[in-house]
This record gives C-alpha cells, structure tokens and sequence, in this order.
C-alpha cells in the first residue's frame, strides 16, 4: 500500500541520504575470496523512520563492516512500482528495497527478491506481526522482512465533542451515528463542518466496515479469485458507511484522504472527527499547539460494542533484491533495521507499530498510540496475490465508493462492477 497514508510526511522531510565513501561500484574481497560491494544502496520509502534511527543502523553497520557503506536514497510512493519493476530488472538493483507489504508478492512472484526463508530464525521471526509475516510470504517463502505496521482509528476533538454533549468516545456504530448527530445539529450551522469528515476514495478506511459485516474485497476458491463487495455481507457495511458520509461528511465525494487532509478540517474547528493513522495527531499539534489536550482517539466502532470494526494492517517491509552484487552485506543491513533496538527506537521516534509482537507495550502509556497498537490485533489484509498490486494501481476501488457516496449508483449496481472488475484483474 502507499504508506505516507502511514508515517509523517513531517519527520520524513529531514531525512536525506547519508553520505558515504566510494560508488556502488567499489569492491572489496571478503574472507572467501569472493568480490563484493563496498557500498551498497538502500531504498526507503519517504516518511518510513526519523533520520536519527536510520543514523544508528547505518552507524552499526559500519562498525560491523569496517570500510562499507550504506548509501539510503529517499523514494517517493507515487509511481515506486514502475519505478521498482525497472529497477529489479536492471544489471545494478538497490540492495535492500523497503516495499509496501500489498507489493511484496508482485515482486517474488518476477524473481525480482531474494529467498529469505532460511533467515527467519535469525530474524527473530517467531515473534512477527502475523499480517506483515504474510505479506512477506510468497508461495510459502519468506521474501519480504516485517519492517514496520501502521492502523487507523478515529482522531476527534475532545472540547467539541463536549460542547455537543457527547461525554464518551461512541463504542459500537449506534452511538456513533448518535454522536455525529449531536456534533451536526450543535455545529451544523457551518456549512462547511464535518461530524464525520472522509473523502470518498478513501477505500483504506472504508474496509473496516465491510469486514466487520463479515464481508471482504475477494475470496479464493480452486486456485481462481472471486470479487466478493457484491455480497450481502459486503454491501451492508457499505450501506451503512454510504449513510453516514451522506449525513455527516462535507469532504469531496470524489476526493481522496491526501489531498483533503483531515489534518485541516480537525485543526480548524471544521471537523469533529475522521479516520486517520497515529501520526496525523502530531501534525495538527504542530499545526495547532493550542489543540494540546483536546484531540483524542477510538477504534473504528464495530457492529457490537464488544469488538471493534477490524483494520486495514498497512505498512512495510524490507527485502534484498535477487540481483545484488553484495547479498551478505544487504542481509546484515536489513537484520539491523529488522532487529529489536533498531525496532525499539522506530516505535519510539517514529510512532509506528514495530514489527514484533513482543514490542507491543512500548506505547502502553501513550494515550494515542496505545489505542492504534490495540486495534492492529483485530487487523485484516488486502488478497495476497501479486495481481492485487494490479487492483490497487487501478481505481476500481475509489470508482465504486464514488459511485455509491455520489448517488450515482447503487450500493448493488457498483459493488456488483467492482466485483466483476475485481475478478477479472485478480484472475488476469
């Protein structure tokens, strides 16, 4: 997936490429006798981790590797699967890639990744987040290393909830259609406030409702694909969904969560609540430090205040590219981010979701980012078919929820076009 939907664009601006010695091209013999890499090339993803934790990795690779380096190049998520796909079919392939894990299986399945299954024990992998292990998972072989998680639940402001006399964040889906009803008859005035702010396209924090109907995007039967929005189950979550952006939302029916940042809205008063990753709390301080103390966060409700709606597992992962010339040098880079310190430091600088479960309670006393950790144990993921990739380059998604949020269509008539295009691309 595109994970600046994820990580702070904020933190990510300050992180350039590190300097280092020599090209790509300089060599060294290793104790076997083999010619490998003194450099090598690292492709992160812009807004993955703060500069000074991708600083630490770089230093304890040199002292592991004296006379090597790490030369990090910054990528941009618009276009990264052209741009990849070229690049792991060239002679000169970065080293390491960080991948979004809906991405992973498009690129083992072209042989573009190194088979990491034999590293797993080393890794640690036992303690993984089971939806990033997956996601790293093609044909039973592990190619993608879980580099970190990331969730969404709903961001609102504490001081208009108040004002509207709502006294508690709204647990299942009854209360919080009751709570936007108060928000919008207290604020409702301004034309432009949201109770429930969500663009359209915005199909990440769509999903949860249609799982927590039990429905799903597709499902798998005899080695074939079967788009499955269409089935009743699928579409009552929609409907539901379909009734609240049309009551409480004044975000673009046909705009997306990037260009109609929810940021916004919230730090201007226009918004009392929206979906959005841990991160974009920090953004609206900066913003507006004058919130500090009023913004608050809930899982996304479920049907039944007894579970909450379960979550789209976004996130990264890191692999080593099948053509590079250094693939030790690559593995003990990748092992050092992929490790407990380093995971340690991306939970606690970087505010993301660390790779292990075992590092979990490292947000325990965060009221924010406790409660995006929490959710990411009800979590769900997109089809693992390396055709997927194919499906989320499309807009067959944003096309249906524009449809439906629109009038245009149907709940039946789009979830129905979706499905068929949805079959068709998964089975292509």
């Amino acid at each position: 997936m595109r994970h600046r939907h994820l990580i702070a664009g904020g933190i990510a601006a300050a992180l350039l490429a590190v300097p280092a010695c020599g090209s790509s091209n300089d060599s060294t013999n290793t104790a076997a006798g083999k010619s490998e890499a003194k450099q090598i090339t690292v492709w992160l993803m812009n807004g993955s981790a703060p500069p000074a934790v991708i600083d630490e990795v770089n230093k304890q690779f040199a002292a592991q590797h004296q006379g090597s380096s790490a030369k990090i190049q910054i990528q941009e998520w618009d276009g990264i699967q052209e741009k990849t796909t070229t690049a792991l079919a060239s002679n000169n392939p970065p080293d390491v890639l960080e991948i979004g894990n809906t991405l992973v299986s498009k690129f083992a399945e072209s042989g573009g990744l190194a088979d990491l299954t034999d590293k797993k024990a080393d890794l640690g992998g036992s303690n993984w987040l089971k939806g990033l292990e997956d996601a790293g998972t093609f044909d039973g072989k592990l190619y993608g290393v879980p580099y970190y998680a990331g969730d969404r639940a709903v961001i609102y402001r504490k001081d208009l909830f108040a004002k509207a006399g709502v006294s508690s964040p709204p647990a299942d889906r009854a209360s919080l259609m009751a709570a936007a009803d108060k928000l919008q008859k207290k604020f409702g005035a301004d034309k432009k406030f949201s109770a429930f702010y969500f663009p359209g396209q915005y199909w990440y924090a769509a999903l949860p409702f249609v799982w927590d109907e039990g429905g799903d995007v597709a499902t798998q039967e005899g080695g074939q694909w079967k788009g499955a929005l269409d089935t009743p189950a699928a579409q009552a979550g929609l409907s539901f969904l379909k009734d609240v952006v049309t009551k409480y939302s004044k975000a673009p029916v046909n705009g997306n969560e990037n260009d109609n940042d929810l940021a916004v809205p919230v730090g201007e008063g226009k918004a009392a609540m929206g979906i959005d990753p841990g991160w974009k709390v920090g953004v609206i301080l900066k913003a507006h430090p004058e919130l500090k103390g009023k913004l608050g966060v809930f899982p996304i409700p479920g049907k039944s205040a007894s579970k909450t709606a379960p979550v789209f597992l976004g996130g990264s992962n890191l692999a080593v590219s099948e053509g590079s010339k250094a693939p030790d040098l690559a593995y003990d880079w990748l092992k050092i981010l992929a490790g407990e310190k380093i995971q340690t430091e991306l939970a606690v600088k970087g505010g993301v979701i660390p790779n292990s479960t075992a590092l979990l309670s490292l947000h325990s006393s965060d009221p924010i980012l406790s409660v995006f950790d929490t959710a990411a144990k009800n979590s769900k993921f997109t089809p693992n078919t390396p055709k997927w990739a194919n499906v989320e380059s499309s807009t067959i998604l944003q096309d249906m929820l524009v449809s439906i949020f629109s009038g245009k269509s149907s709940v039946a008539d789009a979830t129905a076009k979706a499905s068929a295009a949805i079959t068709k691309t998964l089975n292509g």
